[in-house]
C-alpha cells in the first residue's frame, strides 16, 4: 500500500512551518533581549560600573545591608572577585563597610546615600524606557506575551534537568 503523495507533502509542509516558527521564536527572543538590555547597558555605563558591579548594587535595592558571603551566594561571582568588586564599590562611596555589633568578625556592607540615589535613578530610567517600549501594546497583548513567556520558562525548567 502506497501513501498518498499529497499527505506526504502536507506533513513536510507542517514540519517546515514548525521549523520556521521555532526559528522566528528564537530570533524574536534574541531581539527582545537586545532591545531590553539597551537601557540596562546605558545605566551601567552612566554609573561608571561594570555589569557585575551593577548587578551587586541591584541586590541592595531589596535589602540595603548584606555581607560579602550573601552577595557571593546570590551571584555567580567567586569570593576573590567579589572582594575586589566590593572594594571598588566602597572606594566609589556607593557601599560602606560596617562591623556587626553582635559579632565583630562579621563585616556588613551597607548601601550609602550616594549608592541608593544612583541605583534608584537608574531603576527609574530603566522603567521609563521599558514603559516606552510597551507604548501601543494593549494589556491583552502583554498578558498573552507574559503567559507564553511563563510557559516557555516552565518548559525550560522541565527540560533543564535532562540537559548536560
Amino acid at each position: 500500500m502506497t501513501q498518498d503523495p499529497k499527505s506526504q507533502h502536507r506533513g513536510q509542509a507542517e514540519l517546515s512551518m514548525l521549523g520556521d516558527l521555532s526559528a522566528a521564536f528564537g530570533d524574536c527572543v534574541s531581539s527582545m533581549a537586545k532591545v531590553i538590555s539597551v537601557a540596562v547597558d546605558l545605566e551601567i555605563e552612566r554609573a561608571g560600573l561594570n555589569s557585575k558591579e551593577f548587578a551587586v548594587m541591584q541586590l541592595f535595592c531589596q535589602q540595603p545591608e548584606r555581607t560579602a558571603t550573601e552577595l557571593v551566594e546570590k551571584t555567580s561571582i567567586d569570593p576573590a572577585h567579589m572582594s575586589r568588586l566590593v572594594a571598588n564599590l566602597v572606594d566609589q562611596r556607593l557601599l560602606r563597610r560596617r562591623r556587626s555589633r553582635s559579632d565583630r568578625r562579621v563585616v556588613n556592607l551597607v548601601l550609602t546615600d550616594a549608592g541608593s540615589k544612583m541605583i534608584a535613578e537608574a531603576h527609574t530610567r530603566i522603567i521609563s524606557y521599558q514603559t516606552a517600549l510597551l507604548e501601543d501594546v494593549s494589556d491583552q497583548e502583554l498578558s498573552g506575551f507574559l503567559a507564553t513567556s511563563r510557559k516557555v520558562i516552565q518548559n525550560y525548567a522541565n527540560l533543564a534537568p535532562t540537559q548536560s
